[in-house]
């Protein structure tokens, strides 16, 4: 072996044997002594002493290894003193294990006797509810009792600000976490099922738009076309040229008419009513309902046709921005009963009916003219209605026009022609909606209805249904009015004087309004009303 090399192995093992003699003497055992320590370059195994050898020989009849008798007396006294070190009281000589080895006292003894001498006194088992109030107190965390009862209510602020509750914060941001998991799967969830929703429509629509049924088609259209924010949805499943075949084909009408004296001989002057039926009129009207195949119509009739007029929500149209709801508008003119009136501008179809179109008359003053062409009905000075397709306003103050309004085109019901009715049918005009007309009887009486649509149970009235109703009333001039949402008709306190149950009515009838409101938004905001005085 290279001299240098063994002289760095001696000196490390030097180092190693001082470190630990320190460590040692560092808690109070004295360590071996350096004369009996293993010099470096002794072998493994040789026996050593003061300058004498103990044989291996004397240590077989004990099953040990063989060592110096002078070693074993050193290590002897290191274990006599370990001893005395561990133990307050002296443990009476010759104690001895059966290798006759000193018997060791326990750790647990050995540091503090006094205080260990009578530890079982204070041991016991915990109950699972106190295991699980431990538990909370170290964790923030109580666990419900196995056999089913309640945990009691703990202060967790208290329990958060303790240092053993260092997970709790960790315990919050989990909880945030999977609150905000939670929510996004909602959402996720929700937009799924719309999404589901709005697919099955697209793909029913479709299906119907191009299947065998032309009627059905014709029918969808149709009603989709009455009301200002549906219009657009035929285009999504057909062609521009189809939808406006369909609706070209529902603006053909039949003309069916009828001398004025068999059309009083088969309704009656007044229409099938009786002077006794005036005579139980509550407020100079008659206020009815009418239940037909696909509708409920409400119909109110007022025999004094002066009272009738068209109110408006504002005096300016020109720098007007927005219409005002029925309730407004009854409020404004201090109005017994109203119905909506004609056509209006609507930018976008978001209901804010800030002016009307067409020709528009309001106690004698013609209040709007943008020169369109369209249905007119209107009251002269004499209280007589006019119905006709067009007017202008030249021609209307020659015939003494004092309130009137206009509604698209076609929309006639029935015009008095000499002595002679005209029925304007459609045929062709399958579509259901909410639907709102305006017509006088031969007796002067006027005639106002709305109808429900737009439910399973009430999809609503066709173009032909109106006509048919006006003529049960024995009415000999009609027209239409605005539909869809627009059509409304209000009657203050009618609940009360007919005595309907209030619990059966919604927020808007209760405000008086008489039929049932169908769409996404509060009633419409529109420019003009048929106005009853009271």
């Amino acid at each position: 072996m290279p001299e240098d090399f063994k002289q760095n192995y001696i000196n490390e093992q030097k180092k190693q044997e001082a470190a630990r003699a320190a460590r040692l003497a560092k808690i109070g055992m004295g360590g071996e002594s350096p004369s009996v320590s293993r010099r470096p370059d002794e072998r493994p195994g040789q026996m050593r002493g003061n300058s004498q050898t103990v044989p291996s020989a004397a240590f077989s009849q004990r099953g040990q290894s063989p060592r110096p008798a002078a070693q074993s007396q050193t290590r002897a006294a290191g274990q006599s003193a370990r001893a005395g070190y561990n133990n307050t009281q002296s443990r009476p000589a010759g104690q001895r294990t059966a290798m006759g080895a000193p018997v060791r006292t326990p750790a647990s003894q050995r540091r503090n006797p006094d205080r260990y001498a009578d530890e079982g006194r204070f041991k016991r088992n915990l109950s699972d509810d106190e295991n699980r109030a431990m538990m909370f107190a170290l964790t923030g965390r109580a666990e419900k009792p196995s056999y089913g009862g309640e945990v009691d209510v703990i202060d967790i602020g208290r329990v958060s600000s303790g240092r053993n509750n260092r997970n709790f914060p960790r315990e919050q941001k989990k909880n945030k976490s999977n609150a905000g998991k939670y929510i996004g799967r909602f959402f996720i969830v929700l937009l799924t099922v719309i999404l589901f929703a709005l697919v099955s429509v697209y793909v029913t629509v479709f299906a119907i738009a191009h299947g065998p049924s032309e009627s059905m088609r014709d029918l969808l259209v149709q009603s989709a076309e009455q009301a200002s924010a549906t219009k657009w949805v035929p285009y999504l499943v057909l062609s521009k040229d189809t939808v406006q075949e369909i609706i070209n084909k529902s603006e053909e009408v039949v003309q069916d008419e009828i001398s004025i004296d068999d059309y009083n001989s088969e309704n009656g002057d007044s229409g099938g009513k009786t002077e006794d039926e005036w005579a139980n009129a509550k407020d100079g009207v008659i206020f009815e309902t009418v239940n037909g195949s696909t509708y409920k119509a409400y119909v109110l009739l007022v025999k004094d046709p002066t009272r009738v007029f068209v109110g408006t929500s504002t005096d300016d149209f020109s720098n007007a921005t927005a219409g005002v709801n029925i309730f407004k508008a009854a409020e404004r003119y201090g109005a017994l009963a109203c119905i909506n009136g004609g056509e209006f501008l609507d930018n976008g179809g978001h209901g804010s009916g800030y002016a009307p179109l067409g020709l528009t008359f309001s106690k004698g003053e013609c209040v709007f003219d943008d020169g369109s062409v369209k249905t007119f009905m209107g009251f002269t000075n004499d209280n007589v209605l006019i119905v006709r397709e067009s007017m202008t306003a030249a021609e209307a103050k020659e015939l003494g026009i004092r309130d009137a309004v206009s509604f698209q085109n076609g929309n006639t019901l029935i015009e008095k022609n000499g002595d002679k009715l005209v029925m304007y049918y459609a045929e062709g005009n399958t579509g259901t909606s909410q639907r709102s007309a305006i017509g006088q009887r031969a007796d002067g009486t006027v005639i106002m209805i709305v109808t429900d649509g737009r439910t399973a149970s009430s999809p609503g009235a066709t173009h032909n249904d109106m006509i048919d109703l006006m003529v049960s009333y024995g009415a000999v001039s009609a027209g239409m009015l605005d539909g869809g949402s627009s059509a409304m008709m209000y009657y203050r306190d009618y609940y009360d004087k007919y005595n309907i149950d209030k619990s059966k009515l919604d927020q808007y009838q209760l405000q008086g309004l008489v039929n049932n409101y169908k769409a996404f938004t509060e009633p419409r905001r529109i420019p003009t009303f048929f106005m009853v005085a009271p």
